[in-house]
């Protein structure tokens, strides 16, 4: 009975618990995000400051890379003193916190090699699970309201019944979170067997399908990245050669048999609207390259009645994070993000990090197209998992 009482209750399954409920609410609305940093927050701070207190363990000095993402937040705190309207720029410091605790709540948190394999599990099986409920409410909305599965297809933005049921109405949002589970499964298929090959090739039908139904146009140029990254992975030179022939092969095929089809596929990815925000970002960063707009200041350049009547919506940035930033906080100002990234992927590779590797090749392709590190959804997400795979490689082999 001791031994049950003492698992239940043990510091292991308590944080896991929370570590895994964090996950789950990454998938849904920003207030939901939000409620959860805070208890994670505030429970992973009272377990560092007790065991602290006890003298179970010692405060060390922080990694670089915690001054790095703290760098980051300074400049979103100091740059409101070059805002034209720094009241709009202050819902920036409340939405960068996570740069500053994250990184280092988790550096102090008695993390181990059982939490990251609890955590990862739940991660993925939740993804399967949330794809599975999601695609359920695509078959239920084309009876009930009903639509045309075929014109779905060719019209997701035209059906967002597909997400909604989440509370969040950002599809590409969602899908760098689920894509993020395939890398995970396979490590845990390598290293501890945990998942099997039969639930990675069901994880990729399912969200194969859900960047179908939903219309996040990024996820289709991360998918095949991740999948060839995936394949890759612990190989050998001569089957990474046969990988990419067959590949080359497959490539082939699909521009084919997309031929036929080229006007529906394409137009997805036709985008005026992003086109003219992203000369306007040039355009402004031109006029003030060194300092940019300052914290809250890309609103008066993109949110005029000027721009919303050429791109036919209100929108507040430039849905690009490499031009977004330095619009935002100029060249001086974006050197702290930048230079972060870059030392965050040059220590993923010297480590040999699968997972790290992986989530930056997803944050990567995906600053092309929206300003994940300027969002609630998007600090959330990623700042939650590059902390948990930069600590974790105290015992990572």
């Amino acid at each position: 009975m001791r031994n049950k009482r003492t698992l239940f209750f043990s510091t292991d399954f308590l944080l896991s618990a929370i570590l895994c409920l964090y996950a789950a609410s990454l998938y849904f609305s920003n207030r939901t995000v939000v409620c959860a940093t805070v208890l994670m927050v505030a429970a992973g701070a009272a377990l560092v400051i007790y065991r602290t207190g006890c003298g179970k363990q010692k405060l060390s000095r922080p990694h670089p890379l915690v001054y790095g993402w703290l760098a980051v937040y300074v400049v979103r705190v100091v740059w409101l003193l070059f805002s034209n309207n720094p009241q709009n720029g202050l819902r920036w410091i409340d939405t960068g916190l996570p740069f500053i605790l994250f990184p280092l709540l988790f550096q102090y948190l008695p993390w181990n090699e059982r939490i990251l394999k609890t955590v990862l599990v739940f991660f993925v099986r939740f993804t399967w699970l949330f794809c599975a409920v999601t695609l359920f409410t695509v078959a239920w909305h084309s009876i009930d309201v009903p639509v045309n599965m075929k014109e779905w297809l060719l019209h997701p933005k035209s059906y967002p019944f597909a997400y909604t049921w989440t509370n969040y109405d950002q599809p590409s949002f969602l899908c760098v979170i689920y894509l993020m589970a395939l890398p995970a499964g396979l490590y845990l298929k390598r290293k501890y067997g945990a998942v099997s090959t039969v639930e990675i090739i069901t994880l990729i039908i399912v969200e194969a399908a859900m960047l179908a139904f939903t219309g996040a146009r990024v996820g289709f140029i991360i998918l095949p990245v991740l999948l060839l990254w995936m394949l890759f992975y612990r190989i050998s030179f001569k089957r990474k050669m046969v990988a990419v022939g067959a590949l080359g092969i497959l490539a082939g095929a699909m521009v084919m048999a997309l031929l036929g089809w080229q006007n529906q596929f394409t137009d997805r990815f036709k985008d005026p609207a992003r086109i003219q925000l992203w000369e306007t970002a040039m355009a402004s960063i031109k006029e003030k390259p060194l300092l940019g707009t300052g914290t809250g200041g890309m609103d008066a350049v993109i949110g005029t009645p000027e721009m919303t009547e050429k791109i036919g919506q209100t929108l507040s940035y430039p849905h690009n994070q490499y031009l977004g930033e330095v619009m935002h906080f100029g060249i001086i100002g974006a050197t702290a993000l930048f230079g972060t990234l870059a030392y965050l992927l040059v220590w993923a590779f010297r480590k040999k990090d699968f997972l790290l590797q992986s989530l930056l090749f997803i944050l990567f392709i995906f600053m092309f197209t929206e300003m994940p590190l300027d969002s609630h959804k998007g600090i959330n997400f990623f700042l939650f998992f590059i902390s948990i795979f930069t600590v974790s490689l105290r015992f990572k082999v």
